[in-house]
């Protein structure tokens, strides 16, 4: 091959070569010991807004601001001085624009025959884009975690078998472990089995429908006591098929203890703490409905203070509460468990004994009579008194309804009155008479 032949291939390689490394899609440079360009592709030479003969023998001063961002030079004499390779993330202020860029960098010394370092080459791909997303990620993660780990929920993400990928801060309290011990784990590993089994029905319901679940969850907490949740399941799917689920669990016990306290409120007389006039009815219903498809009686007993009146008259409304109170207290300690004790109103109560007898009812009255003979009510005046009580007793039978078996206690506590009070009336005859 002539001289000529050899220049002319030789020329047409470096040319093959030049337009291979203007379209490798990075930047690529070579430098010689003082930091001079010696070949930069067409990438570099846009970048810098400069021909390839106007890169070329000048350094970084004339196309980065290094007075700002000197990273880049510092990264270079490392590799022309100490021979190392560099491989890291650098930032560049384009001095034409004032534009700030990020590349990830990879520079390695060349060196001459000798093996002496003649200068360095280098590759660097621009990464700013990226760099801006992740950015971007980052700020969207901390204002989701700020957000997540500050509600007042339980937050929590499992996948398809119920590990758990991901809990926000006041979850891992709950739990008693740090957040990053809980990731990976199942709920058997960090809680009780029946919380376990618990947890199992609504997360299975989400799992196999792939629909969003609502619904109430009940839990112990460390001390024993009972903790309700208002949580929400929601199902997450990849490629058509549910893959994992969020769920946020709102802590409403106090709720639900404001709830039962509204409901004993309505359903308790305020003074004695008995069962109210409403709440007396509604459950008496009931049971005669359950007596009257079982065969069975109930009796009802009726009850008031005699002469009510002018111990409020004679002793002050105070006393006559405390005599309410007093009967009401004496009461309760002689009913069974399954009798129902209600206040209809003033001094007037209503006793309901279901699957008993005539026998067992009387003897339950005339009890009742004798406690309340025998109660000591104190006065304002820090004297003594006591009182009497009249009562009407009657049972059902397979027609009744309550609200007869009421007309008929009464109009037997009536009887009791005209009898002389202090007495048991049922079915005409004055039982106990004092």
């Amino acid at each position: 091959m002539t001289a000529i032949a050899s220049v002319d291939l030789l020329t047409t390689q470096i040319q093959q070569l030049q337009t291979t490394l203007d379209q490798v899609g990075a930047y690529i440079y070579t430098k010689d010991m003082q930091g001079r360009y010696a070949f930069a592709n067409k990438l570099v030479c846009d970048l810098f807004g400069y021909p390839l003969h106007e890169v070329m023998g000048f350094t970084d001063e004339k196309f980065f601001d290094l007075s700002i961002c000197n990273q880049l030079r510092l990264h270079d004499r490392r590799v022309l001085d100490l021979g190392e390779r560099i491989e890291s993330e650098e930032t560049n202020i384009i001095a034409t624009t004032g534009e700030t860029r990020s590349y990830w960098s990879v520079k390695i010394p060349w060196r001459d025959a000798d093996g002496k370092i003649a200068g360095m080459c280098g590759i660097s791909t621009d990464i700013t884009e990226r760099r801006r997303l992740e950015m971007l990620v980052q700020e969207q993660k901390l204002l989701l975690d700020t957000i997540l780990n500050n509600i007042d929920s339980y937050v929590y993400m499992k996948d398809y078998e119920r590990r758990y990928l991901y809990v926000n801060e006041k979850t891992a309290i709950l739990f008693g472990i740090p957040k990053e011990n809980v990731i990976g784990k199942f709920d058997a590993d960090i809680m009780p089995k029946e919380d376990v089994d618990r947890f199992n029905m609504m997360d299975r319901q989400v799992l196999d429908t792939g629909e969003k679940v609502c619904g109430e969850e009940t839990f112990l907490d460390s001390g024993g006591s009972e903790r309700h949740y208002w949580s929400i399941k929601i199902p997450l799917k990849k490629d058509g098929k549910i893959s994992s689920y969020v769920g946020i669990s709102t802590d409403i016990t106090e709720v639900i203890k404001l709830k039962e306290n509204f409901q004993l409120l309505a359903n308790t007389d305020a003074m004695t703490g008995i069962f109210s006039r409403r709440h007396l009815i509604e459950c008496a219903e009931q049971e005669l409905k359950r007596m009257h498809r079982r065969g069975e009686t109930m009796a009802v007993i009726m009850f008031d203070i005699d002469r009510f009146k002018s111990v409020n008259d004679g002793y002050g409304h105070a006393t006559g509460d405390r005599a309410i109170i007093a009967v009401a207290e004496a009461c309760k300690k002689n009913l069974r468990e399954i009798d129902w004790f209600g206040r209809m109103g003033g001094d007037e109560f209503v006793v309901v004994l279901p699957d008993t007898d005539l026998a067992s009812t009387l003897a339950i009255a005339e009890r009742m009579r004798g406690v309340i003979c025998a109660t000591k009510i104190l006065c304002d005046d820090g004297s003594i008194i006591s009182v009497t009580s009249s009562f009407g007793l009657i049972m059902s039978d397979s027609s009744s309804s309550f609200d007869g078996l009421l007309a008929r206690s009464d109009a037997a506590l009536y009887e009791a009155k005209n009898r002389g009070r202090n007495c048991v009336w049922h079915d005409q005859k004055t039982l106990g008479n004092a």
